[in-house]
């Protein structure tokens, strides 16, 4: 576990390998029902399964980097999460209040930084 690597890179994955364990046990527990209403209202198909779907992703993936077992596959499957979830939450296009419009797109610019450290993770 964590061969060939410097502290430094063991404490960026596992800082990466918390972020997506963190939220998604939060997302699991006390905000399912409010993902699912907003999945929901954006007319998301088949939310509930979705967004099941993406809290064991979250959390799949998470558990793979923290572990350092199968990290090029956690970090893909993070990838593919942090894209879909992305796009389905941050359709700034869709939103006239301009500093909610700003932060979609703040938030947009984040998880590129995020795609970005996972395709370092690779």
């Amino acid at each position: 576990m964590y061969q060939d690597r410097t502290l430094w890179q063991v404490a960026g994955q596992l800082l990466v390998a918390f972020l997506f364990l963190g939220t998604g046990i939060v997302n699991a527990s006390t905000k399912f029902a409010q993902h699912l209403d907003r999945m929901r209202a954006l007319g998301v198909p088949l939310a509930r399964l979705l967004l099941i779907a993406g809290l064991a992703m979250q959390l799949a993936g998470g558990l793979l980097l923290a572990l350092d077992w199968h990290r090029s596959l956690g970090a893909a499957i993070l990838i593919v999460f942090t894209v879909v979830a992305t796009a389905i939450f941050h359709q700034y296009w869709k939103v006239d209040e301009p500093l909610r419009r700003h932060l979609h797109v703040s938030f947009i610019f984040s998880n590129c930084g995020i795609v970005g450290a996972l395709l370092l993770l690779i």
